[in-house]
């Protein structure tokens, strides 16, 4: 599964929080004045003081002195943290306190017990970054751990959807959209639409078509080396490029989308018995 297998090793930590969730907010302070009162250094966004019991012990600030970074709500949570600080690529630690995910798999009733000993595996998640482009100048550029989305909006999303692989035509959707994925996000919107399920330490970009309406296309996994151009021919509506489910932008049809993996890696913790095969057995 291409784990690293040496224990990682924590001094400065970082604590990213989604304070939308009741049961996050909590949950808190209670976390970041054990992980004070157990020795480490610790590290916040700014909003996130208020709601800390021992604000006073705590630094302001995340950026590349942070060992790891604690990121806690659910994958959502963690989607917004990898994009928020992926150029740092430090190590982030999802702690779930929501419903089960398949990316924040630690519980908060050992977390910080498992941090203090270091029982987490770094795993090395494929980026992808896409760049909406107007000929050949970049107009946008957005980064993904999960997955890019061109679709269509409103309540006719249908779309004639071109896409090219390194320049050469693979084919023509009339569809929804189409979703272009990293093996992480094949666990996501990709599964629901249809697509392969990928360990998720691969390499590869997965291309799937959201809603086609011809029967006989289906989903293709290709080489992470390739570059994967979406031109949209026509549509009955605006047409949205978003990322990772959470962030986007309208795209003119004279505008077009490029997406390559990224010369950036998310690096996951993930507890030291973890198993991929059991979280689909459990989940799916």
């Amino acid at each position: 599964m291409g784990h690293q297998m040496t224990r990682p090793t924590f001094q400065r930590i970082g604590v990213v929080a989604n304070l939308q969730k009741e049961e996050v907010r909590a949950y808190l302070s209670e976390f970041v004045s054990e992980l004070v009162r157990s020795g480490f250094e610790v590290y916040t966004e700014p909003h996130i003081q208020s709601f800390l019991a021992s604000a006073a012990a705590v630094q302001t600030g995340i950026g590349r002195h942070c060992d790891m970074i604690v990121s806690m709500g659910g994958d959502g949570t963690i989607l917004f943290t990898a994009r928020q600080y992926a150029e740092l690529e430090i190590p982030i630690l999802g702690i779930n306190l929501g419903r089960l995910g398949f990316l924040a798999e630690t519980y908060k009733k050992d977390a910080v017990r498992r941090i203090k000993e270091g029982r987490f595996l770094v795993q090395n998640r494929m980026r992808i970054v896409a760049s909406v482009l107007e000929g050949s100048d970049t107009i946008q550029s957005f980064s993904a751990l999960n997955d890019v989305v061109v679709h269509g909006a409103g309540f006719t999303r249908m779309v004639t959807v071109r896409t090219a692989v390194d320049s050469r035509l693979l084919r023509d959707y009339r569809a929804d959209g189409v979703i272009i994925a990293t093996p992480t996000g094949s666990t996501a919107y990709s599964l629901s639409a249809g697509g392969p399920l990928l360990a998720p330490t691969m390499q590869a970009i997965l291309v799937t078509p959201l809603c086609p309406h011809t029967m006989g296309i289906r989903p293709m996994v290709l080489d992470p080396g390739e570059r994967i151009e979406v031109r949209v021919l026509g549509a009955r509506a605006k047409i949205n490029v978003t990322i990772d489910g959470q962030e986007g932008s309208f795209v003119r049809e004279d505008q077009h989308i490029l997406v390559e993996k990224s010369d950036k890696a998310t690096r996951l913790l993930v507890p030291e018995e973890y198993d991929f095969f059991a979280l689909l057995r459990e989940k799916l």
